[in-house]
């Protein structure tokens, strides 16, 4: 292997002998201000398996090719979007973006047998000769992604520097290099990239940094030194210092098609610009890892900057919706305030998928919240059982915190989702019968029930792996699919009782049918028949409003599409266990 470097630009030039690295005599006079090209890559979020064999309780659209698949999240990757706008404040640099997530979307059909061959034909495609790859994931669903775009960058540009990045590589680093020896990456990141990827670009010798850099992993740190080898973040404490992030990576259009953002009912516009305007969280939870990639010392940008980003995105981009990805946004409620007000006065619609905290969220806050035109909202409650989230998942919360919020949600006209989390390591099959009826309780719009995952990096995992609790391998597992085994239950009675719940708490006992709200209800359940339109319990519940709006043919249209579809093998089960449909026409009909 022959290495060349131009006062920061890199040349990785693939010979027969990886091993060799020939000096070279170079005039260094004029080459520094030579564009760098940097090539970021983000994987598909979810298994190829997941992708192409979307589970019954999993979101799935159909391509023109006839196959339904699991939705992709296209949420704006702000992880490329804020090193691209460090890197450029300092080196000149040509930054280029592809999201396999937007890409994937936007196909008419998938004929690829496996997510690598996918992956090198849309890289193949590019115009491109990239002198870094750098290939950004956090989400554990995307680990073997992960691996297939180093792979497919090793091969198809030998002349790059390959590294990763985001919390796979932060938290899966020994895995990666011992376990499964990889060669195809350079080098990895550990937590946030800005600082080290300036560090790399800008240096003489880009192995050699990455081998003293304590933020830099390497095939050969970890080989020397597995058990002494301790990375370290390297950290802006500043956040100001990052300029604004470089939407201008993205393809708008391509990002638009986003199922998270559409399953906000507030949304008209399903185009989110996605900011974060604080990183690091202080609490314990144990089924979170983010700490590991940010730390739980909080850092935030200022207020200023906040007002300067939005009105940026507003008065330059035409964003009409922002999308808030702060992992504890409610740090300092007096800077939420301001925050709102900078929303109300853009007039925009804000959304938060997470980062809220409930005992921030008394009535003064949900009405600013409102007073800036939030209409919906993400309640992280997680559990119906206060022994669950108090020893389970370390997160002390009060379940009357958790019906106050959705009661003065309801009444002040704010739409709320209800973040759960069943299967902990710990949890009883008592306790879960326990959360399941008081969760009733709790007057929300809808439930989000999710099946514990061992994120790796997370208490959780490090946890079910002392105890040998993890049936499946947890790369490449996510929420609709249990992976943990216990004294208590199997991972095939958690994902049994999980697609329960959300029959029992969204349909059975919907609360917005319970209270004659018709309208606000059908919402939902339209929503739930354009991604399964054979739901038998959503046209049921689709049935129950029209009759108490009035809609008499709708009634009856819906009605005969439950009969339709409640016979099939797989809606029967339901149909016998709840008895239904007299439970939910009869509470229903008699409001």
């Amino acid at each position: 292997m022959r290495f060349q470097s131009t006062g920061g630009v890199v040349y990785h030039l693939l010979m027969s002998d990886r091993n060799q690295i020939d000096e070279l005599n170079l005039n260094l006079f004029g080459e520094r201000f030579l564009m760098k090209k940097i090539l970021f890559i983000v994987p598909m979020h979810i298994t190829f398996e997941s992708f192409m064999n979307p589970a019954h309780n999993s979101r799935s659209f159909k391509k023109k090719d006839g196959k339904y698949y699991n939705s992709l999240s296209t949420d704006l990757p702000l992880g490329p979007l804020s090193m691209s706008a460090y890197l450029k404040k300092f080196e000149n640099v040509d930054v280029k973006l592809i999201d396999f997530n937007a890409e994937i979307n936007m196909l008419d059909g998938f004929a690829y047998d496996c997510f690598y061959d996918c992956c090198v034909e849309l890289l193949k495609g590019l115009d491109y000769s990239p002198d870094i790859v750098g290939v950004s994931s956090l989400f554990s669903p995307s680990f073997f992604n992960f691996m297939d775009c180093g792979k497919a960058a090793r091969e198809l540009f030998p002349n790059a520097l390959v590294i990763g990045g985001g919390n796979i590589p932060t938290n899966s680093y020994s895995r990666i290099f011992n376990e499964l020896n990889c060669t195809y990456f350079d080098g990895l990141c550990f937590g946030e990239g800005e600082k080290p990827l300036l560090g790399l670009i800008q240096s003489q010798d880009p192995f050699l940094y990455m081998n003293e850099s304590s933020s830099w992993i390497t095939k050969k740190k970890v080989a020397k030194d597995a058990d002494l080898f301790l990375p370290k973040h390297d950290f802006i404490d500043d956040l100001d210092e990052i300029p604004f992030f470089d939407y201008d990576l993205c393809n708008t259009e391509k990002h638009a098609t986003n199922p998270v953002t559409s399953s906000f009912h507030s949304v008209e516009n399903q185009l989110g610009f996605h900011i974060m305007t604080s990183r690091g969280c202080p609490y314990l939870c144990t089924f979170c890892a983010s700490h590991r990639t940010h730390g739980r010392k909080m850092r935030v940008h200022t207020v200023d900057r906040v007002r300067a980003d939005l009105t940026r995105l507003s008065e330059e981009y035409g964003a009409t919706t922002v999308v808030f990805q702060d992992d504890h946004l409610m740090s300092d409620k007096d800077r939420v305030y301001e925050i709102l007000k900078i929303v109300g006065e853009l007039k925009l619609e804000a959304l938060f998928q997470n980062g809220l905290t409930l005992y921030a969220l008394d009535r003064p806050m949900l009405e600013a919240f409102y007073a800036a035109g939030v209409r919906h909202l993400v309640l992280p409650v997680e559990s119906g059982s206060e022994k669950v989230l108090k020893e389970q998942m370390q997160k002390p919360l009060k379940f009357r915190i958790s019906e106050r919020v959705a009661k003065d949600c309801r009444e002040i006209g704010i739409y709320t989702n209800t973040n759960i989390l069943i299967g902990m390591p710990g949890e009883t099959k008592a306790d879960l019968d326990e959360g399941r009826i008081n969760l009733r309780k709790i007057k929300t719009n809808w439930f989000n029930i999710a099946c514990a995952s061992p994120i790796v990096g997370s208490d959780m995992h490090t946890l079910a792996t002392e105890k040998g609790y993890i049936k499946f391998d947890t790369l490449g597992s996510d929420y609709r699919k249990a992976v943990i085994e216990t004294e208590d239950f199997t991972p095939e009675y958690i994902q049994e009782f999980q697609y329960l719940m959300n029959l029992e708490l969204n349909f059975v006992y919907n609360n917005d049918i319970l209270l004659g709200e018709y309208e606000t209800a059908l919402k939902a359940f339209k929503n739930v028949i354009r991604i399964k339109s054979d739901h038998a319990f959503a046209h049921y519940c689709a049935a129950i409003c029209y009759k108490g709006m009035g809609d008499d043919a709708s009634h009856n249209k819906h009605m005969d599409l439950y009969f339709e579809n409640s016979k099939t093998e797989f809606w029967l089960k339901y149909v016998n266990y709840f008895k239904f449909p007299l439970m939910v026409s009869d509470s229903a009909l008699a409001m």
